[in-house]
């Protein structure tokens, strides 16, 4: 089912795709897109396999941009539920960095173009959540300014992306510009490990290594997280299942980057990742905990650097996450933050508003009492 409108000011077409088959018939389109943009999350791969895994109780609501001679523009990708008759959006769930599918310094006239046909008047927007946009963008602004009735805006959660902007640097020259004490260690740990056992870093090269060497990852990414309190959120089992169908994408693709680092023919390491657009992004990563020592999860993520910088990439991107060793490589870092569009006054907007206003009070506490308030949340069960 499409709803259709058309944007005053450019005169671009604007449609809203609900259906799964439409989705599909958009994918060639969308995916040029995404690749130019770099951004696995983006993927209609991405997207449909989330509605596979995740999707039940939501459907597609896809705005569509097309120019007047009918050329993609761009678009954003949402999916839609509804909660006592009204339409709550939200981009898919699952993803390090969110933005509309629109060549770089088109996403305001995308998302203004869009903002009519997401919602049209009289349609019951209950809200919009927007997770993981880039902090310093406008275009979701934009975008909430064009609805047809007037939205407040509450912005939740910052989380930061460190990257390594390659611009054309050789692996010398990149590690040139690292401290001396990552230079040595990097030397220094992969020769002695040498010295004793036989090291080799494999990337995936076949569709029938997918499988396992996606199993290694987890077995060795739960290894690494048994000694931590919290968990991970890739113990999930249908997160799993999740990744298992789009790795399978990603490899058809050409940009999956999966690698296995084997010592003595063992597996105690594996990262997995993206090459897309010229970004090459670092998802997730496992090590046998048994090496810790000899610091594998690091030598096998600077091999990895030196293997995007082999491939042509212009970024190393390590998404989400702003742990001290991705501090140690990275040569920058951009923030993404969560952002809710909901009519004003509305009680979304306002339980959101509470819910923000609780979080920057809870910032203020000294130490101290915050700790017993955790300690105490922790005894009820509940997350302060």
């Amino acid at each position: 089912m499409r709803g259709q409108a058309d944007s005053v000011e450019s005169l671009d077409r604007t449609e809203v795709v609900t259906e799964i088959g439409e989705v599909t018939a958009l994918a060639a389109e969308w995916r040029a897109l995404a690749e130019r943009r770099g951004n696995a999350f983006l993927t209609p791969e991405w997207f449909l396999a989330w509605l596979h895994h995740f999707g039940q109780g939501w459907e597609p609501h896809v705005a569509v941009v097309r120019t007047p001679r009918g050329t993609l523009r761009g678009l954003i990708p949402l999916v839609s539920s509804k909660t006592n008759g009204r339409r709550e959006l939200r981009v898919c769930p699952v993803g390090d960095r969110f933005d509309p599918v629109a060549d770089a310094g088109d996403e305001e006239a995308v998302a203004t173009a869009a903002a009519p046909a997401i919602a049209p008047p009289g349609r019951g927007l209950r809200s919009l959540l927007l997770e993981n946009v880039d902090a310093g963008g406008r275009w979701w602004h934009a975008l909430a300014k064009a609805f047809p009735a007037p939205l407040a805006t509450v912005e939740r959660s910052e989380a930061t992306l460190p990257f390594v902007d390659l611009g054309g640097l050789s692996w010398d020259e990149y590690l040139a510009g690292r401290s001396r004490q990552l230079r040595s260690q990097l030397g220094r740990k992969l020769r002695a490990l040498r010295r004793e056992h036989d090291v080799r870093f494999r990337r995936t090269r076949s569709s029938d290594e997918v499988p396992d060497d996606l199993a290694t990852l987890f077995r060795l990414h739960d290894a690494r997280w048994a000694e931590r309190s919290e968990s991970s959120a890739l113990a999930d089992p249908t997160i799993r299942e999740f990744h298992r169908e789009f790795a399978k994408a990603a490899f058809e693709r050409g940009w999956l980057r999966l690698y296995v680092m084997n010592v003595d023919r063992v597996p105690i390491a594996a990262l997995y990742g993206w090459l897309i657009g010229g970004r090459w992004s670092y998802y997730q990563a496992g090590f046998d905990p048994a090496w810790s020592r000899h610091s594998p999860g690091f030598l096998l993520l600077a091999e990895t650097i030196k293997e995007a910088i082999e491939d042509g990439a212009s970024e190393y991107d390590m998404l989400r996450g702003d742990e001290a060793f991705k501090r140690r490589f990275a040569t920058s870092s951009r923030a993404v933050r969560t952002i809710l569009l909901a009519p004003r006054g509305h009680q979304a907007h306002l339980n959101a508003a509470a819910v923000d206003r609780l979080r920057r009070a809870w910032r203020t506490l000294p130490a101290r009492p915050r700790a017993r308030a955790r300690r105490l949340a922790g005894r009820l069960g509940v997350s302060p």
